[in-house]
């Protein structure tokens, strides 16, 4: 599915952080130093020519983090939950060759992407069944600059969400490290505003797909926090104004679980505070 790339980073900024729901244990994953992504890039571009296409693949340094909830307190874990997951690939620059024609050669477009990172919106949750946790439909937000020389020149940001899903394998190792590996992001499709393309450029889509099958990410695993609604191993100022938002109605900040987030609920809370 195309989605049109026009969301301001400024409206993610909450939703990238955020989780519907908290499990019984927690970790902070990343990946180790020196990891990488291998990323295909399809273009199709459409000008006074006509329409052409190109792919290119370049493997790229990367760095990535996310939040992990698993059920049970104890491993084997039968569900996870995925939150404020990023992944930073290096800056890169993608080669293509349109409109080749017999004789005459092929016009070249080079896009440079610089600042890249690809963000979860919200949270997923997923039973994990034979080690492997399956996301099919999530947001990400595709973030960082773009400049193309070559048959096209032109500069911005990318500054949108688009869909996709993920797949990984979820272990418990010793020591309490969860490790998430063999992961697979959904190829995600690009289609700019029209009214951003420069002049003589009528439509383009933009496809990028990521192998990520040597990729990983690992952290140490503890039990949760109730208290500790964001996530984050604190609760302080952000859990408390996490509750209050939720205050009068049900949430996850209904900590004695009686279905209203009130006065005993902040009591726990404060009793837990950092």
């Amino acid at each position: 599915m195309q989605t049109r790339f026009n969301v301001p980073v400024f409206a993610l900024v909450g939703l990238i952080t955020a989780s519907s729901s908290l499990a019984d244990v927690e970790a902070f994953v990343v990946s180790p130093s020196g990891a990488s992504i291998t990323i295909t890039a399809t273009l199709t571009i459409t000008t006074a020519l006509g329409t052409s296409s190109d792919s290119d693949t370049k493997t790229v340094l990367t760095s990535g983090s996310a939040h992990a909830s698993c059920a049970p307190s104890a491993a084997p874990f039968t569900s996870i939950t995925m939150s404020a997951l990023t992944v930073d690939p290096a800056n890169v620059t993608f080669h293509f060759d349109l409109y080749c024609f017999p004789f005459i050669g092929c016009q070249a477009l080079d896009v440079a992407v610089t600042d890249f990172s690809m963000a979860q919106i919200g949270s997923c949750t997923s039973p994990i069944v034979n080690s492997i946790a399956n996301c099919p439909s999530m947001e990400m937000a595709l973030i960082g600059n773009y400049a193309t020389t070559g048959v096209a020149t032109a500069s911005g940001a990318l500054n949108g969400t688009v869909s996709s899903g993920i797949t990984s394998r979820v272990q418990a190792l010793p020591k309490q490290t969860l490790k998430l590996d063999q992961m697979a992001i959904a190829p995600m499709t690009i289609v700019p505003d029209p009214a951003q393309l420069p002049a003589g450029v009528s439509a383009l889509t933009i496809t990028i797909a990521p192998a990520m099958g040597a990729f990983s990410m690992s952290g140490i695993y503890a039990v949760a926090n109730p208290s500790d609604l964001n996530g984050d191993g604190f609760v302080d100022a952000a859990d408390l104004a996490i509750l209050l938002s939720q205050w009068g109605g049900p949430g996850y900040a209904d900590l004695n679980g009686d279905g209203i987030v009130g006065a005993s609920d902040l009591a726990m809370l404060l009793n837990a505070w950092s």
